[in-house]
């Protein structure tokens, strides 16, 4: 087009089988990690959906004490089809967003966190998305 300009940033260096993506995780001084998404339904069964009171104790006592380091909590409405009578249900939900390096005991943390809350709010499951990330803060 007549009169316009066209600006392109510069490459990353890819000639040495480096992704532009790890590049520019490098350039940014970013660090591999782990994404890990947790999804929490709020309504039971047989009893009244999880109260915010439930809520917040459940995220003081057994969500921070494993990532101490920081998370995000996004109010959702979700949807799943029920495992026993085939329904679908929608229902208020939480997104727990944390990203966090891998450790060992990151496997035993997320099984106690998603244990701890189907058994204690009556859930069939707790969702679970991991994605390896680069991340900078």
């Amino acid at each position: 087009m007549a009169g316009c300009t066209s600006v392109h940033a510069p490459r990353p260096d890819t000639t040495h089988s480096q992704s532009p993506t790890v590049a520019l995780c490098q350039v940014l001084n970013g660090q591999d990690m782990l994404s890990v998404t947790l999804m929490f339904g709020l309504s039971r069964p047989n009893a009244p959906n999880v109260t915010q009171a439930e809520w917040d104790a459940f995220l003081h006592n057994t969500v921070t004490p494993r990532f101490p380091s920081g998370l995000s909590v996004l109010e959702a409405s979700g949807q799943w089809q029920d495992r026993e009578n085939g329904r679908v249900i929608q229902e208020p939900s939480r997104i727990v967003q944390v990203i966090t390096p891998f450790t060992l005991g990151l496997a035993n943390s997320l099984n106690t966190i998603r244990n701890t809350y189907a058994k204690r709010f009556q859930q069939q499951s707790v969702g679970l998305v991991i994605k390896p990330v680069c991340a900078s803060f």
